[in-house]
């Protein structure tokens, strides 16, 4: 296919058809608020507590990465903040039976 003067030619078999070119709409993309934080999170007795916490994090729209300290007892959560927030995230732990709450501020 090639474009030509804003014409887009088919080639379908012997003939071709001309159609007009589609204009592509351009849309001003809302950049990315990915934001950190830590969540204190509390009830955890066993290593596989940091598998059910982070698949609680993990189903929450707008989280992009999480990692579960077993050890340290702490979730550090990176999520869009036109998606969701520090409340949401310390709800779906606390669904899940660990309660969270905020360790460190926000970090952009």
């Amino acid at each position: 296919m090639t474009i030509k003067t804003g014409l887009l030619i088919l080639g379908l078999s012997s003939t071709a058809l001309w159609m007009p070119a589609a204009d592509a709409e351009t849309t001003a993309a809302q950049p990315n608020q990915q934001q950190t934080v830590t969540l204190k999170i509390e009830n955890m007795t066993c290593s596989l507590c940091t598998v059910t916490i982070k698949k609680a994090l993990q189903k929450v729209d707008g989280v992009q990465k999480v990692a579960v300290d077993y050890d340290a007892k702490t979730a550090v959560v990176t999520f869009d903040s036109h998606k969701t927030n520090n409340a949401t995230l310390i709800k779906a732990t606390t669904d899940a039976g660990y309660p969270g709450s905020l360790a460190t501020p926000i970090t952009r």
